[in-house]
This record gives structure tokens, C-alpha cells and sequence, in this order.
């Protein structure tokens, strides 16, 4: 099983917040002297690789030893953020294909989240530096959005999730306050800042393996924050099962099968990438052999690119997606194959004049199990609904 070390080492003079303790860190008793080596330590409760509970923004909001052990562990959901500039900020939109946190414990049971979130912004790189005061952070909406996809947990490789210097696009608010720290806390989330090492996470999950997460604090009775050792450890491929045989341009003729909640997750990527208008996210889903039929169109689509070229259209003359609200969804597990449908009300802006256009349709998906493990759209089928 491989680990991977996600925390900063604990060293006197390390870089700290602006305006918080420094770290000393010196001998208090030796062997020599004493008959045993103790080190005596000094700090601050949020230095190095740390989690602030929600009681760091807001007196009254919970101290960490009031929060469910659970909330310090799960399943990493990581996003690549790295191409966000240095300073800036993120957006909900570049959040937008997010899963949801989804629950632990069995249906209609109180549970946590099973998802930990993870922002790689790249800025670990530039640690014990003053760049490291210009990192991105999230807006507003991102943070709600955050909070709205069911996290309780987020953690970034990077000072704060509010600006840090003067430097940043927008700066810090006039009043000093910290509005992603005061929604993300606000609604009971944990949040980890200057974890490193995120690089390996990410290519753990893009080479197909679930990777679990730990980043539990100090037992500190009433603390805002605490050091962590931050940890993860690549999962073990499931068993495989047999699945369905399929046509082999679709996916080869044993390969594990999909649970529900695979497709569920896939599905409200798609959906929430659609919705943001976030071109590279929503085609990022589909496999590039993947077929499209949709009723304004005279044409199937027959690939991926030919989706792409029309969107791509479609974008030059002002169009963008307003809103898109998914109900009456099913889910049909066949094997390694799933077919995904509901129902779709969808307003877009059509022109740069800001006209608009509404529309109340049914979408079939199918999804399947590429070789590599990830789930992606084939086939899409798109129809007006009976008046």
C-alpha cells in the first residue's frame, strides 16, 4: 500500500501566518544530562500543515474537539487549480465539476461526508518564500459552493483560503474580515491550509485509484486550530466483476462493473460543467468516440470534436447556459454500462444582445467504464418534452 506525507515539517523560524507566533522549537532535557531527550515547543495553534475548526471566525461556532472524528478522514476529490494566477482568485465556475461529498452510513441514517475536498493550487512549490503570501483563494461562490456540494472538509496546498497579501486581485475586504473562511466555517466545514505534496494525490486518482485521506488535528480541549500530520494512502483496486458484453468500441469485454453511486456522482459532474458553461470541464466527460442526438440539431453528431466544433459555435455568438435544473432522474445499472435519464429545464442566453431562450426536455446518458477506470458519456440523446 503506498502512503503519501501531505504535511510541512515543524521547524523553528518555518514561515507562519502574518501576525501570528513564530515556532521555536529547542531542547529541554537530553540524555546526557537528564537521562532522556525532550524538546520543548512554542507555537502558534494554526502553524504549518494545520485544520481551522469552524470557532477560529466566530465565537460560539465549534472548537475542533466538538467535531465528528469522522469529518477528518474520507476520500480525496481533488481539483487541479494550478492554472488559477497567483493572487487570484477561484471561482465557482472552475469548481463546478465537483462531486458531491456524498454520505457515509447506510440510507435515511445520520452519516458524514465520505469526500474530502483538495484545491492543488501549485503554491506549495514556492513555500518558505514571499511568494508564498500570493496564493489563490476562493471567492465567495466558490465557497458556497463548496459548502452546497455537501463538504465538510477542504484543504488546500496554500497559506488560506481568503487573500493573504496585498497583492492579490482583489485584496482583502475593507472590514478585515475572511468571507470564505466565514461561510466554509459557517456551515460547520474544517479547513486545512499549507498542506504540500498534492501532486502525488492527483496522480494517484488520475491513473485510476481512489486515495483516502487523513488529516486529523491535536485532541486540544476548545482549540480554534491545531498541527496535523496530514496522510494518504491509495486504495486497492475493488474486486473486479463481470460485466455486461458490449460492443468492444465502447469498452473491452470484462470490466468492473458500475455502482449507482459512480454513475449518480458521473452524472452531476456533467450536469453542474453544463450548467457553468465550463467548456473544458463538460467535454472533459465524454469519450471522444461518444455519440449525440439532439432534436434541434438536422444531425446526429457522431463524435465528440464534431459536439465540440458546434458548441464552439454556439459560444462565439453569445451563447451561454443561465440555468440548468435536472429532476426526475433514474439510474439503470447494466454491468460496466449505465443508463442515466431525466428531466432538464434549461435557460440559456442565445446572442450578445442578452436574449434568452427556455427549454423543458428528456435526456438519456449512457455512461461506461473506459479502460483506464473513469467514467465517461458515450451516447447522448436529447428530446422535447410532451407538451
Amino acid at each position: 500500500m503506498t502512503w503519501f506525507d501531505l504535511s510541512v515539517p515543524l521547524r523553528t523560524g518555518m514561515p507562519v501566518y502574518p501576525g501570528d507566533p513564530e515556532v521555536r522549537i529547542a531542547s529541554a532535557l537530553t540524555v546526557e544530562a537528564d537521562g532522556a531527550n525532550v524538546l520543548s515547543l512554542a507555537m502558534g495553534s494554526h502553524s504549518g500543515t494545520h485544520a481551522d475548526a469552524p470557532l477560529h471566525v466566530g465565537d460560539g461556532w465549534a472548537a475542533l474537539d466538538e467535531l465528528p472524528l469522522s469529518l477528518f478522514g474520507g476520500v480525496a476529490e481533488i481539483v487541479d487549480i494550478r492554472g488559477v494566477a497567483r493572487g487570484g482568485a477561484i471561482t465557482a465556475a472552475q469548481l463546478a465539476g465537483i462531486a458531491p461529498a456524498g454520505m457515509t452510513g447506510n440510507p435515511g441514517e445520520p452519516g458524514n461526508p465520505a469526500r474530502i475536498l483538495l484545491l492543488h493550487t501549485g503554491c506549495a512549490a514556492a513555500w518558505g518564500t514571499d511568494e508564498y503570501l500570493k496564493h489563490p483563494w476562493l471567492d465567495a461562490a466558490a465557497a458556497q459552493l463548496i459548502v452546497d456540494r455537501g463538504y465538510r472538509a477542504v484543504g488546500l496546498d496554500a497559506l488560506s483560503v481568503d487573500p493573504s497579501s496585498p497583492g492579490a486581485s482583489d485584496g482583502k475586504p475593507a472590514d478585515g474580515s475572511f468571507p470564505a473562511h466565514a461561510i466554509l466555517a459557517g456551515n460547520g466545514c474544517i479547513i486545512v491550509e499549507n498542506l504540500t505534496g498534492l501532486e502525488q494525490v492527483q496522480r494517484a486518482r488520475e491513473a485510476g485509484s481512489d486515495v483516502e485521506v487523513f488529516l486529523f488535528p491535536l485532541n486540544i480541549p476548545g482549540a480554534d486550530g491545531a498541527p496535523i500530520r496530514a496522510v494518504a494512502r491509495r486504495l486497492p483496486a475493488p474486486e473486479l466483476q463481470p460485466a455486461v458484453l458490449y460492443p468492444t468500441a465502447l469498452q473491452p469485454t470484462v470490466i468492473r462493473a458500475l455502482s449507482r453511486q459512480e454513475v449518480q456522482d458521473a452524472a452531476d459532474r456533467l450536469v453542474a460543467a453544463f450548467a457553468a458553461t465550463d467548456t473544458e470541464a463538460y467535454f472533459a466527460a465524454f469519450s471522444p468516440q461518444a455519440t449525440f442526438i439532439f432534436h434541434p440539431e438536422a444531425q446526429s453528431l457522431g463524435s465528440r470534436s464534431a459536439y465540440r466544433a458546434l458548441w464552439d459555435n454556439w459560444l462565439a455568438g453569445g451563447w451561454r447556459v443561465l440555468e440548468c435544473r435536472s429532476s426526475e432522474q433514474d439510474i439503470q445499472l447494466l454491468g460496466a454500462t449505465a443508463v442515466f435519464s431525466h428531466r432538464v429545464a434549461t435557460t440559456v442566453q442565445i446572442d450578445r444582445e442578452g436574449g434568452r431562450d427556455t427549454s423543458d426536455e428528456r435526456e438519456t446518458i449512457i455512461f461506461s467504464r473506459a479502460p483506464d477506470g473513469s467514467i465517461v458519456c458515450v451516447h447522448e440523446h436529447l428530446s422535447a418534452c410532451p407538451q
